[in-house]
């Protein structure tokens, strides 16, 4: 059963990051106009055409499988194959989805051969930071010497390399975080607390050794204060979803409540929120975070995981998951993992 659902958080993450392509930068009154009242109910094209989120994600997942090394990845092997795969991505034909400004100039820059810490954006918190973290969560899965502690680094290390600001790197590793325990079979209603209580003990610790000195910054005082801001911006919007869950209308935009998910603490929350809604319904929480009027290709994507983790594979059409583009690549990563 675990392997149908690491299947389902891949494989269900590049659905909806394909899904929410064609409306990503639409309003929602825009999608209606062209889609219908529902909106757009089910993904288009042949093969559907994923975004730089997946391809990213594929980029992050190569990245993996050639840093680890006798069940360890250390922070020079991840630097190395993440800079190596990201700069291929850059030059990739096929990178005209619409990439972010932030990744595009970061990868420009590791090129040159410069350090990362000199590459990357020190005050971007983009969704760029976690659309592609998953297949660090997945890898929790390889092998039992892997801990929380261990993903908490490397998914911190895979969004400092583009983007440096604390809230992405804290918001890459809750978002995780968050597919880890789905995985793990912690139930949705179980959720919230758990994140809360996971954010709380993370607020004063600094992986130094994969992150380095990025933290120092005018006014920063040291790690520990450079990497609370991240939590506490995070989980404000933890404790955000803990308050609108209960009563919140599942017809309006759930933009309203926790952001439109061009920045990384809003791209979890919102999909987080728009699994939550209906935690058991795959095809629904896709097209809630499909029909939004924010970053509706990351907020599929990120729910297309939490989905797919919590309710398998077979909870998304068969000829859906068979239409998506990168068959090949994403298999590939799947194989590594089981």
């Amino acid at each position: 059963m675990l392997k149908e659902k690491i299947k389902g958080a891949w494989l269900g993450a590049a659905l909806g990051d394909g899904f929410g392509y064609p409306t990503e930068f639409m309003k929602v009154a825009e999608i209606q106009s062209t889609y219908g009242f529902n909106g757009l109910i089910e993904p288009l094209g042949y093969p559907i055409k994923v975004t730089d989120d997946t391809q990213m994600g594929i980029a992050v997942g190569k990245a993996l499988m050639r840093a680890w090394k006798n069940n360890i990845i250390t922070p020079t092997d991840l630097e190395t194959s993440l800079r190596s795969e990201f700069i291929k991505w850059y030059h990739d034909p096929q990178n005209n989805r619409a990439p972010g400004m932030t990744c595009l100039g970061s990868c420009e820059k590791l090129e040159t051969g410069i350090k990362w810490e000199a590459a990357t954006n020190l005050n971007s918190k983009g969704c760029g930071a976690n659309m592609r973290v998953f297949p660090v969560a997945l890898l929790k899965f390889k092998h039992p010497s892997i801990t929380d502690a261990d993903i908490a680094k490397w998914a911190q290390f895979q969004a400092a390399i583009t983007h440096a600001h604390p809230t992405a790197l804290a918001a890459s590793d809750l978002t995780a975080i968050t597919l880890v325990r789905i995985l793990e079979g912690l139930e949705p209603e179980q959720l919230l607390d758990n994140l809360v209580k996971y954010a709380e003990s993370q607020k004063t610790i600094y992986h130094q050794e994969f992150l380095r000195d990025i933290w120092q910054r005018p006014g920063v005082e040291n790690p520990q204060a450079f990497i609370q801001r991240g939590w506490e911006e995070c989980i404000a919007l933890l404790q955000r979803i803990q308050k609108v869950l209960p009563t919140a209308d599942k017809g309006e935009d759930p933009c309203d409540y926790t952001g439109e998910g061009w920045i990384a603490e809003e791209a979890f929350a919102t999909a987080l929120l728009c699994f939550l809604y209906y935690p058991d319904k795959s095809v629904s929480i896709l097209r809630r975070a499909v029909n939004t009027k924010g970053d509706s290709d990351s907020l599929a994507c990120i729910a297309g995981g939490f989905a797919g983790a919590y309710n398998g594979i077979e909870s998304f059409p068969k000829e859906w998951i068979n239409r998506l583009e990168y068959q090949e690549e994403l298999h590939e990563f799947i194989n590594f993992i089981i």
